[in-house]
């Protein structure tokens, strides 16, 4: 089953319908029917088609358009095409966008390569080729089938590491079941895919129109088959619920993203079989029982890893942090080794989560409950009275924790002195020592995205109804700050060690960002010059703190971060721009990240005197693999969050709140409220003027206005749909014209 084009139009993607006085939509796309306002006309190149939209378009669009396509989603006219063609040319020549498989789109910068899957000859590895024509081997096609295509890591020697099935046959769909007159389909859950699934009346049971349904392929008797692009027949299997039922947007996305969620048979028995430790296994190790471990997480957490210790040793500090040894119990090569690979991480959601462990493990054997003894990899750091780390020593032990703490109530202990609170004077210990830590990191240059993001609470059903920023305790910035050390001591001995391993990279801004960053700081007077093409993290956090007060202040910070680079995994140790640490890793969290567990794993052989047991390839390998899950996981859980925010708001549409502008763009503003942690659109089709960004980006401006980031404005909630992941919000204050700000 391959993806056959839709038989009926969809609405274009991230266009708000036109509306006529009385308020209802008139059902016809605006990119293609609004008029060019007066005054300010818009900027084309070649044929009248814009190159920033060309390449908006294409990036939206994973597999590419031809340009006939790309034409219509532009909202073009047919005289256009030739315009089109000559534009995307001349951005081809750039570097800029790139043709495969007939089809126009902006190239992969993350070095990654798409291909289709090819069966292998007569018992040998099966292959990739790519879009170029060149075929790759793979060790593992894992669950992807001959003639799908497939996103890949090239390695040395043609051979690759299969990341991801991009698309091809399908067992099973999860859509939106739709009616178009008398034809009766599945479509996708959100408005950007590109299949439609036939659904005859008699295989769709009792779901009805607009239902989130789950379905099976079937042979239709009646399907004509010298239409070989028609599309295919499926049997409705599943009522999942409508949109925004937490079950069917769970199902959904699991769907969309490829999520594994059961663990394969071979995989739980192999948890099952798994005993607990005896008496003689913690005869072998540090015994650590008497120390007052506690662990400190959120309220709802599932699994807890990590728990802490510290004491006053003098003027220092002996800080300890005791991690589940969850090497012990997952073998490199068994059946839950290999799923945990092809996993990468766990994936959280609001009111859910997939574990990259089976719940054995995850809930159990490796959590480290109050009052049960449990394995850990404990690090013990001695830490001076200005912050500094003066040694540091590594145990495999055994150890009981004392308590188990929200953050909430390690806070209580922390900022408001509640002695109630189990070792409440240790919680106060391990505050005053995290903030030494802190600040002696941040004078380093260490850099502190502290950017909220929305918690949802949810009702019994799992509907949400409140999102707020996400609390940042004493509590928090603790548990962070002995982490982090924790990652940097592990990080630094095995690079001593010259022992390899999966370490955490996270590379300098590139050099037209980091220019532009400088040219913008120097002229606001937050840095005093400098090489435009070299901004060390140090400079730039000093710099942060000076625009901390200033109305440029949201804005200095929003493009400072999308300045960053995407931190990843490697195989080799570089520095960790953001955190100004020369050496650094994931060591603190192997029930849900492989590439911690990989770090355990060496870390135990160094200890026992074993053979390294990763090599330079094993440990690229691992890294390709976790970067690209991790970047999967992170595009799931954003996903979720927009939904969920589309279901809080959808019952309050209509409604005028407050809010800033936290966000522009040359398609609107975007509007973050103050009653709701939740931001929506105001598009540039619902502002009274035409409306450009500004060359600092500070800014959207017309003739009759001037929005600024920061500013506060009164909106409209339009619309919240959970079908596209769209909010959408009309602005009722309308000021006059602003004089240019000089922020």
């Amino acid at each position: 089953m391959g993806r056959p084009r839709r038989p009926v139009k969809r609405r274009e993607r991230g266009r708000a319908a036109k509306r006529t006085k009385s308020g209802k939509k008139s059902g016809k796309r605006p990119g293609k029917d609004r008029k060019p306002q007066k005054g300010r006309p818009r900027r084309r190149v070649q044929g009248g088609i814009d190159a920033d939209r060309v390449l908006g378009a294409l990036a939206a669009k994973r597999g590419g358009l031809p340009a006939t396509r790309l034409l219509s989603v532009l909202g073009g006219a047919p005289n256009e095409l030739r315009g089109l063609r000559k534009l995307l040319r001349a951005l081809e020549r750039e570097g800029r966008v790139e043709r495969a498989r007939g089809a126009w789109r902006v190239p992969r910068a993350d070095g990654l390569v798409e291909g289709e899957l090819l069966a292998g000859r007569d018992g040998a590895k099966p292959r990739v080729r790519d879009d170029s024509g060149r075929e790759h081997r793979i060790d593992d096609a894992v669950d992807a089938r001959p003639g799908d295509r497939v996103l890949i890591a090239p390695q040395p020697r043609g051979r690759a590491v299969l990341l991801q099935v991009l698309s091809g046959e399908r067992d099973r769909w999860v859509g939106i079941l739709r009616r178009h007159g008398k034809l009766l389909g599945i479509a996708p859950y959100r408005d950007d895919g590109d299949w439609f699934v036939r659904v005859a009346r008699t295989d769709a049971g009792d779901a009805k129109p607009g239902e989130v349904v789950a379905a099976v392929p079937v042979k239709h008797p009646g399907r004509r088959k010298s239409r070989k692009d028609a599309p295919p027949f499926a049997r409705i299997v599943e009522r999942l619920g409508f949109p925004g039922d937490a079950d069917a947007d769970f199902a959904a996305i699991v769907w969309r993203h490829r999520l594994p969620v059961a663990f394969p048979p071979e995989v739980q028995a192999e948890a099952d079989a798994l005993s607990p430790p005896d008496a003689r296994e913690f005869a072998q190790r540090t015994d650590l029982r008497e120390l007052p471990f506690v662990t400190i997480d959120p309220a709802s957490a599932r699994d807890h890893d990590d728990a802490v210790c510290v004491e006053r040793k003098g003027k220092g500090f002996l800080l300890r942090v005791a991690i589940a040894d969850v090497a012990r119990w997952v073998k490199p090569g068994g059946a839950i080794d290999r799923e945990a690979l092809r996993r990468g991480n766990s994936v959280y959601f609001p009111d859910r989560a997939i574990p990259m462990l089976p719940e054995r493990l995850s809930g159990d054997l490796c959590s480290l409950r109050p009052g049960v003894d449990r394995l850990v990899l404990v690090v013990e750091m001695r830490i001076d009275a200005k912050g500094n780390l003066t040694r540091r020593k590594f145990a495999r032990a055994v150890i009981k924790s004392h308590a188990r703490l929200s953050y909430e109530q390690a806070a209580a202990a922390m900022e408001h002195g509640d002695d109630g609170v189990p070792e409440a004077s240790m919680l106060r210990d391990l505050a005053d020592l995290a903030a030494r830590m802190r600040r002696l990191r941040h004078r380093a240059g260490s850099l502190d995205f502290d950017l909220p993001t929305a918690e949802f609470r949810l009702d019994e059903r799992g509907f949400p109804v409140d999102a707020q920023p996400a609390a940042r305790s004493d509590a928090h910035r603790a548990i962070e700050e002995a982490m982090l050390a924790a990652n940097r001591a592990v990080a630094e001995f095995l690079v001593d060690g010259e022992i390899e391993a999966v370490h955490r990279i996270h590379d300098a801004p590139s050099v037209p960002d980091t220019a532009r960053l400088v040219s913008e700081l120097t002229a606001l007077g937050f840095l005093e010059g400098g090489d435009p093409e070299q901004l060390s993290s140090r400079d730039l956090s000093l710099a942060l703190d000076r625009a901390a007060e200033s109305p440029a202040g949201p804005w200095i910070h929003t493009m400072a971060l999308r300045a960053m680079t995407r931190a990843r995994y490697g195989a080799q140790s570089k520095p960790h721009y953001a955190l100004a640490f020369e050496h650094y890793l994931h060591f603190t969290s192997p029930i849900r990240r492989i590439a911690d567990l990989a770090v355990h794993r060496a870390l135990i052989a160094a200890l026992e005197g074993e053979r390294p047991p990763l090599t330079r390839a094993n440990a690229e390998l691992i890294a390709v693999r976790a970067s690209h899950r991790e970047r999967v996981a992170m595009a799931a859980e954003r996903e979720m969050a927009q939904l969920k925010a589309c279901v809080l708001l959808r019952e309050h549409v209509g409604e005028r709140h407050e809010g800033r502008i936290t966000g522009l763009a040359p398609h609107g503003l975007y509007i973050t409220l103050d009653e709701w942690h939740v931001e929506g659109l105001v598009h540039v089709s619902r502002l009274p003027d035409y409306f450009e960004l500004d060359p600092s980006g500070r800014a959207l401006v017309a003739r009759s206005a001037r929005y600024e980031l920061g500013e506060r404005v009164e909106v409209t909630i339009a619309d919240a749909d959970p079908v596209t992941a769209r909010i959408d919000f009309v602005l009722e204050d309308r000021p006059r014209h602003r004089r240019r700000s000089g922020a």
